[in-house]
Formats: C-alpha cells, sequence, structure tokens
C-alpha cells in the first residue's frame, strides 16, 4: 500500500495541532480553575504528557470502533467498546501519572510514593480519562459516518450525471430518426411527381448524414457548426418548397462561437416549415436572430403562417420541440427560458435565452452555477 507524503505531513500536522492546542486549553482551564495555586510549569507539563498518552491511544480505539462499530446499535459491540475504553483510560491514567511521579511532581510532601498517590487520587482522575476516551469514540464514530456521506454524496451526484448524459444521449438519438423520417416521407411523395428532384433531396439528405457521422460524440457544439447543420437541412425543404420558403439570419458574430447544443435548431426549423410554408402557397418567411446580452445567448426564430385564433387551444408541442425543451433542461437546469407566441400577423415565435458560453468552456454544465429561473410560455400575443 502506497502513502501520500503530502497526506501523511498534512495529518501529522494536525495531530500535533490538535494536541498542543488541547495541552494549551487545559492548562489555561487548571489555572483559572485552581486560582493559580498550581505552577504553571507544571500544569502544562502533565497536560502535554496526558494528551500526548491519549494522542497514541487513538490509534488503538480506532482499530476497535473499525472492528466493533457502535453505530449498529449491537449491544455486543457497545460492549467491547466501554470495555476498551475503560482499559485504555485505565492504561493512561496509570502511565500518566507513574511518568509525572518520577520525573517532575512538587507535591512530594503530600504523596511519600505513588502507591499512596494512587490511592486517594485515582477515584479522581481516572472518570476524567474514561470520559475522554468516550468522546473520542463518539468523535471517531462521528467523523466515520461524515466520510460515508461525503462518500455516498459523491456516488449520487456521479449516477446523476452518468444518468443526465444518458437521457441527453437518448433524447438526442430520437431525434435523428424523427428528422430522417419526416424527410425520406417527403421525398417518398416526390418520386412519381418529381423525380429529379426527389434525387436531388437524396443527395442533399446524404450530404447531411454525412456531417451527422462526422459529428464528435458531445453534446454540445458552437453555434457556428449547429447553423451548418440547419442549412443543410432548410436546403432540403428549399428543394421542396422552392420560392415558398426564404430564410433571414440576423447572427452577431460573437454569438456563432457560443456553445449550444447538439440538434438545437433542426427541430425549430422543422417546425417553423411545417407549420408555416408548409401550410400556405403564399411566400413564406423564417427569421433566426441570435445575440449576446450580458451573460445570456438569446435566440429567436419566427416564421410567417396561418393566423391562429386567440380563442384556440394552443396545439399540443410534437417531438421535436417538447425534445428541445427536455434537453434544455437536462443542459441547464432551471437557467434557461423557452418562450413561444402565436403573433397575430400569422406564424409563431420561439425565444430561447441560455448561459453564454464559449464553444469547449469546460465550465458549462456545472450544476453549481445553475441559478436563475427559468420559464417555459405559450401565449397568443396582441403586439
Amino acid at each position: 500500500m502506497k502513502f501520500n507524503r503530502a497526506i501523511i505531513l498534512r495529518r501529522a500536522r494536525l495531530i500535533v495541532l490538535a494536541w498542543a492546542s488541547a495541552s494549551l486549553f487545559f492548562t489555561a482551564v487548571l489555572m483559572v480553575s485552581d486560582f493559580g495555586h498550581k505552577p504553571l510549569g507544571y500544569a502544562l507539563y502533565a497536560n502535554a504528557l496526558h494528551f500526548a498518552l491519549w494522542t497514541f491511544a487513538v490509534p488503538i480505539l480506532f482499530g476497535f470502533t473499525r472492528a466493533f462499530p457502535i453505530r449498529h446499535g449491537k449491544i455486543s459491540n457497545i460492549s467491547v467498546i466501554v470495555l476498551v475504553v475503560a482499559v485504555t483510560a485505565t492504561a493512561v491514567t496509570l502511565s500518566l501519572w507513574t511518568i509525572v511521579f518520577s520525573s517532575y511532581f512538587p507535591y512530594r510532601s503530600d504523596y511519600p510514593n505513588l502507591r499512596s498517590f494512587f490511592q486517594t487520587e485515582l477515584v479522581r482522575f481516572l472518570p476524567v480519562d474514561i470520559l475522554i476516551g468516550i468522546v473520542l469514540v463518539v468523535a471517531i464514530e462521528g467523523w466515520r459516518v461524515w466520510q460515508q456521506f461525503q462518500t455516498e454524496r459523491t456516488r449520487a451526484i456521479d449516477l446523476e450525471r452518468q444518468l443526465a448524459v444518458a437521457r441527453l444521449d437518448a433524447l438526442r438519438m430520437q431525434l435523428h430518426p424523427h428528422f430522417l423520417f419526416n424527410t425520406l416521407h417527403a421525398i417518398a411523395g416526390l418520386i412519381v411527381e418529381q423525380p429529379p428532384m426527389a434525387r436531388r433531396m437524396v443527395v442533399a439528405l446524404g450530404d447531411l448524414l454525412r456531417l451527422t457521422l462526422k459529428q464528435s460524440g458531445g453534446s454540445v457544439r458552437s453555434l457556428a457548426e449547429e447553423l451548418e447543420f440547419a442549412d443543410l437541412y432548410l436546403g432540403i425543404e428549399k428543394l421542396r418548397l422552392c420560392d415558398r420558403l426564404a430564410v433571414d439570419y440576423d447572427i452577431e458574430a460573437e454569438a456563432t462561437s457560443a456553445e449550444v447544443p447538439q440538434l438545437l435548431l433542426q427541430p425549430l426549423f422543422e417546425n417553423a416549415v411545417r407549420h408555416g410554408a408548409a401550410r400556405t402557397q403564399h411566400p413564406c418567411e423564417i427569421r433566426f436572430r441570435a445575440y449576446r446580452q450580458g451573460d445570456g445567448l438569446h435566440l429567436s426564430l419566427a416564421n410567417g403562417g396561418p393566423v391562429c385564433s386567440p380563442s384556440s387551444a394552443p396545439p399540443p408541442f410534437g417531438v421535436g420541440l417538447t425534445n428541445t425543451m427536455d434537453r434544455l433542461q437536462l443542459h441547464y437546469h432551471d437557467q434557461f427560458s423557452f418562450e413561444y407566441v402565436n403573433q397575430p400577423q400569422g406564424g409563431v415565435r420561439i425565444d430561447i435565452s441560455i448561459p453564454f458560453r464559449k464553444a469547449n468552456d469546460e465550465s458549462v454544465n456545472r450544476p453549481e452555477d445553475r441559478h436563475a429561473n427559468s420559464s417555459i410560455i405559450y401565449t397568443h400575443s396582441d403586439r
């Protein structure tokens, strides 16, 4: 078994500090309680030797409490520990006063020999050492319980992190077949009516899938990379919808380096196409805006489309939007906002705010940094 030298030195310093502190504290208590009648040197010497002996006795208590843990409440274990404390306290008391009496004991006129001292004073000093032994046992057990709590807490945090990663991967994998099936369905509808366009869509779909396979296994990437993927998707839809679909970008340069969850935009663009240009025979524009404001990254996507009646119930979110909100929650916990607004002139606007992080910044996803309030809002706008 290898020992870390730094850990050994740190523990040694801690032991020496505890021994010196206890010696000085109880010397001060003794001097105050005895009104200075005892010589200071004698009081300091006796206390220093006393707690040095207890320092050497701690490993004994440590070993027995490990072998016979009292936190389980077993009577046999408690009995063993009580016996060990009594024996250890007796040994410390006898050793202490034997050494003190034979080295520096200013009261020899009162006690001609060590036996006479023990006959009169052992009953007074032994209960104190038994109490010290009990306190040390309780402290050792408390330290073990704290260590176990910290270990379980670390394990729980690690399991929670692994669960979050697994859920993110599952949600991301849910989007791939969802998008692929929708695109293949659109291609199937064009094979008979417009074979050349269907072939071009297959080629575009191949380019998009090639980019997907080249992606790393990470769950986040830069907004620029996310837009590159979304552009390939919009290229496929542009082939299908022709002049009915137009896309307008308004993106700050700084925002392109921000880190966002993978496949954050594609479901939003897909939702905008399906509920906008795909439902009208007129030209339909999708407007995407991205900018940084303070410590936040703000994304806004709006599309034209049919006017939704203010009295109508909000449509249920499909796989794409539900998946997006779930992944935002897993990535940022409570530090994001998601707003879904029916526009009075027709169409829908989605506003998302997330913490601004540079791509490849390891500080993203730290739980302790997620403290703002999130909101997921569905409203009919009157503006």
